[in-house]
């Protein structure tokens, strides 16, 4: 995702984070999304899609500690989170779901048929004589 993103959010407005590890993958039938999100509460998590965005945002509430303590290495994340996927195909956001099971959300929005692209040869018919075409 991110060689085909530049490192750079997919749209200028939306800002990313490096939270969650997603997966992006497509099979025949749908476009398929899965992140990582252990210990974050499925209340928290908005998932939403457009025909050229798909957004996982939320917050993972940070757990609190026995008072105060000196971390001697931290490398999990709390906070704000949100991930930007481009689903580089056609899809059907109406029919679009997300469930979270076991920490891993997975986000699956169906293709359609690509419209754009697509060559239709369109028959010509002759006209009568002093016969006008309708608008």
């Amino acid at each position: 995702l991110r060689l085909l993103v530049g490192r750079r959010p997919a749209h200028p407005a939306i800002e990313e984070t490096e939270f969650p590890a997603i997966d992006v993958f497509e099979t025949p039938a749908a476009v398929v999304i899965e992140a990582e999100l252990p210990g974050v509460d499925p209340a928290a998590i908005v998932v939403i899609a457009s025909e050229s965005l798909i957004v996982i945002e939320g917050t993972k509430a940070e757990e609190p500690g026995p008072g105060r303590v000196t971390f001697l290495c931290m490398e999990r994340s709390f906070g704000v989170f949100r991930r930007v996927v481009l689903p580089g195909a056609a899809v059907d956001i109406s029919r679009a779901t997300a469930v979270c099971r076991d920490g891993i959300l997975q986000v699956r929005v169906p293709k359609v048929d690509e419209k754009r692209g697509r060559v239709r040869v369109v028959p010509v018919t002759a006209a009568q004589s002093g016969e006008r075409s309708e608008p």
